[in-house]
């Protein structure tokens, strides 16, 4: 376990637009404004369509399931980093049948409105890297690991 205090730079809230994939239309804000790091304080909407993936086992090395959908789907939350200019959001979404959530993937495509809260933070760099480890109970394998650079 390692942590870092970073300082909240500026809050930025984004708009994404009916028809919009909010994954695309994150990465178009981040490419635009700059913004090299951050965190995903929230977000909420609606889609007409979602792409998941999460892990299926608590095994080493893991293994994704990916799954789309279509119909009336509630974002309930939101939530990630943004890393060297890239994101990393997981969401929990709904429907009448039930809720689930996992890793935001592209062809999450905006229906009425989806609206996220980014936090441009500075004071630490963060990155992400490969790593190697063997965890007992759960196997060898690389995953990826959260780092802290340079103030």
């Amino acid at each position: 376990m390692e942590s870092e205090a970073l300082t909240l730079k500026k809050v930025h809230i984004v708009r994404i637009d009916p028809g919009e994939d909010v994954l695309v239309s994150v990465r178009e804000f981040l490419a635009r404004s700059g913004v090299r790091q951050g965190v995903v304080l929230g977000g909420y909407g609606t889609l007409a369509a979602h792409h998941l993936h999460w892990v299926v086992h608590n095994r080493l090395p893991p293994d994704n399931h990916f799954e789309k959908g279509e119909g009336g789907i509630e974002i309930l939350a939101m939530n990630g980093l943004i890393v060297e200019g890239e994101p990393h959001i997981h969401v929990a979404l709904s429907t009448p049948a039930g809720a689930y959530g996992g890793h935001l993937e592209e062809g999450c495509i905006t229906y009425v409105l989806c609206e996220i809260f980014v936090g441009e933070v500075e004071g630490v760099a963060m990155s992400r890297e490969r790593v190697k480890v063997n965890v007992p109970g759960m196997g060898e394998g690389e995953v990826t690991r959260l780092t802290f650079g340079g103030r």
